[in-house]
């Protein structure tokens, strides 16, 4: 069964410190990620799902070593999936149910840090940085131009956007992003729940290890069948809006409390394997 990569490569330099490249390779149900097949048995209703979207921002990435040290990747803008500050994940292509007019792919973070040979986790937080949430994706600079992936100017970024079909459900939503944003301009945003998964994994080796990472999982206390009934639910899946009651069990596996700042649970979606 092929499991998720997270790949340190490093690559050797003249100078400076060494470039480090973080491969994501995402799975559902221990199968590699497919824009062009669907997985049965998903979920609490044991569903069939058909993927139509799966990308999100990452920020923040850091190399952990064995004394508890942090050490920041610094990334390499590349005018297209990463500037400085945060990379653009993109796992679908376009094809099947994919219909995104989107071919272009993205599975990796590139940056430098000084070479250690004690490193043995790594960290990442999905999201986009707060003082860049409120841009306007029609002027922003790559990779944060993706008006698919933008709510608005108050409402900030989808940090996580997963849009699939079931047997139920032409489209049902898991889009992750910050909660109750007010405002009266990008400069005065705040947000009461900010929303951002740090996601930190030990047991890791030096130049590569095994991450997964499953929707299956993710998806395991999820109903995709479930209908919104157009009162307490108006919303098919989870939009990252108020009292919607499909966000807490997707929240919890990202390791948030839904509608808190409070420590959430144990994430359970991404797990170091060698």
């Amino acid at each position: 069964m092929r499991r998720l990569l997270l790949t340190l490569v490093l690559l050797a330099g003249c100078s400076g410190n060494p470039t480090y490249t973080v491969t994501f390779a995402p799975l559902v149900a221990g199968q590699p990620f497919s824009c062009s097949q669907s997985y049965p048995n998903i979920g609490t209703s044991m569903t069939t799902m058909t993927p139509e979207d799966f990308r999100m921002y990452v920020n923040s990435v850091s190399l952990l070593r064995a004394g508890g040290e942090t050490v920041p990747l610094k990334l390499t803008p590349d005018k297209m999936w990463q500037s400085d500050t945060v990379t653009l994940l993109d796992f679908e292509d376009g094809t099947g149910q994919c219909m995104t007019n989107s071919p272009e792919t993205n599975f990796d973070i590139v940056g430098t840090a000084p070479e250690h040979s004690d490193y043995t986790g790594v960290q990442f937080t999905i999201g986009v940085p707060a003082d860049e949430d409120h841009l306007n994706a029609a002027t922003a600079m790559p990779p944060l131009n993706q008006p698919a992936l933008w709510w608005s100017w108050v409402g900030g970024y989808r940090y996580l956007r997963i849009d699939v079909g079931s047997n139920a459900n032409s489209a049902w939503f898991f889009h992750l992003g910050a909660e109750a944003c007010t405002g009266a301009s990008t400069s005065s945003i705040t947000c009461k729940y900010p929303d951002y998964p740090i996601i930190a994994l030990s047991s890791f080796t030096a130049k590569s290890a095994k991450i997964s990472f499953d929707l299956a999982t993710l998806f395991a206390d999820s109903n995709l069948d479930a209908m919104p009934d157009g009162v307490t639910d108006t919303t098919t899946g989870c939009m990252s809006s108020t009292a919607d009651p499909e966000c807490p069990p997707l929240f919890d596996k990202l390791g948030l409390t839904f509608e808190s700042n409070d420590p959430g649970p144990a994430q359970t979606a991404f797990a170091v394997t060698q």
